[in-house]
């Protein structure tokens, strides 16, 4: 922590105000620094005018069936190739691209329980 980090905070803890209300009244104490008054007011900025998340928005996206893990991957190299031309955002691409490895997680999660029942089987056939 340098020595200015160092006196904010004693100052901050000394007064008693919320580290919002802190850095208002230096922004607004005419007597500061110009230097610190900029400094309060930058920083007091996110309080005050926090950052928009980007809006969700809905796409439209021919998509193969994703039944199966080749319908899967087949789905991803189609949003790739939406991304690859600019039919979609690359952000909104890693978003679909998500939604289907859950997908593809699903289908492998079901074909490995579906084999191991079926050597289950085998081998109770084999001990009888």
């Amino acid at each position: 922590m340098n020595r200015r980090s160092s006196d904010t905070m004693a100052a901050l803890i000394s007064s008693g105000l919320s580290p919002a209300e802190y850095l208002f009244s230096i922004f607004r104490d005419e007597k500061a620094d110009p230097k610190d008054r900029a400094w309060a007011a930058n920083a007091a900025a996110p309080y005050v005018h926090p950052r928009l998340a980007p809006a969700a928005q809905r796409i439209s996206l021919d998509l193969p069936d994703t039944a199966t893990a080749e319908g899967v991957r087949d789905a991803i190299a189609a949003v790739v190739q939406a991304v690859a031309k600019g039919d979609i955002a690359p952000a909104e691409g890693q978003s679909l691209v998500a939604v289907l490895e859950v997908q593809r997680k699903a289908i492998e999660a079901v074909d490995v329980a579906e084999r191991l029942a079926a050597v289950e089987q085998q081998l109770e056939k084999g001990n009888r």
